[in-house]
């Protein structure tokens, strides 16, 4: 009689481990007022000349800005034709915007702009003076900034109609933080404001201002 084969006894079954409780998703951590964004930022800026070939200047300036590593231009307007304000009789001005994304700070960009009006043979010796380029940071990021060198927005971007034309033609949406605007809307207001019936096409383009000018980044 064939012997009956011994069975194996059976392996005990690991103890399986209870799932991992999944962890709570992290709170959304709140931006401290003032702390700035990371990564490039998107700036604003408004370009002027009322000497010599007052295009070559607006050239000039943005091929120099971009030369910078830290800049990229990433949209531009046309050039405009105005009246020059302020400073007594003096040539018509060209005035563009651009759009740049750059790593650099706010004040570290006014740096940059100063810089490049004086290689372009800007001088500051009279107020309101006629100039070969003058830069204007309008608005950086969402950011707003007010102190003894910058403010941010351009404290007077909403009263100047050669600095929101050619910026509504970039930037039509872009809103104003402080005023809580878009640039559109602003615009229409300002041409409203004026009592002046505004040509887009006309190359002589003008503002007609009533009142005192601010000593603020004069033209």
């Amino acid at each position: 009689m064939a012997k009956a084969k011994k069975v194996k006894k059976a392996t005990k079954a690991k103890k399986i481990k209870p799932a991992a409780k999944p962890k709570k998703a992290a709170k959304a951590v709140k931006l401290k007022k003032g702390k700035k964004h990371s990564g490039p930022a998107v700036a604003y800026l408004a370009l002027g000349s009322n000497v010599g070939d007052r295009e070559e200047y607006i050239e000039q300036a943005c091929f120099l800005l971009e030369k910078n590593p830290n800049i990229q231009v990433i949209k531009r307007s046309t050039n405009i034709e105005t009246e020059a304000e302020g400073g007594g009789e003096q040539p018509n001005y060209m005035n563009a915007a651009i759009a740049i994304r750059t790593k650099l700070s706010p004040h570290k960009l006014l740096e940059v702009c100063q810089e490049i009006e004086t290689v372009l043979g800007r001088e500051r010796e009279v107020e309101w003076g006629p100039r070969t380029m003058d830069i204007d940071i309008l608005m950086y990021n969402n950011e707003i900034i007010s102190d003894e060198k910058l403010q941010i927005p351009h404290p007077l971007m909403h009263e100047r109609m050669f600095v929101l034309k050619p910026l509504r033609e970039i930037a039509a949406s872009l809103f104003h933080p402080v005023l809580e605007k878009t640039v559109e809307s602003i615009y229409e207001e300002r041409k409203v404001e004026g009592g002046e019936k505004y040509d887009d096409e006309l190359p002589g383009f003008k503002e007609i201002r009533t009142g005192g000018y601010d000593d603020y980044e004069r033209w």
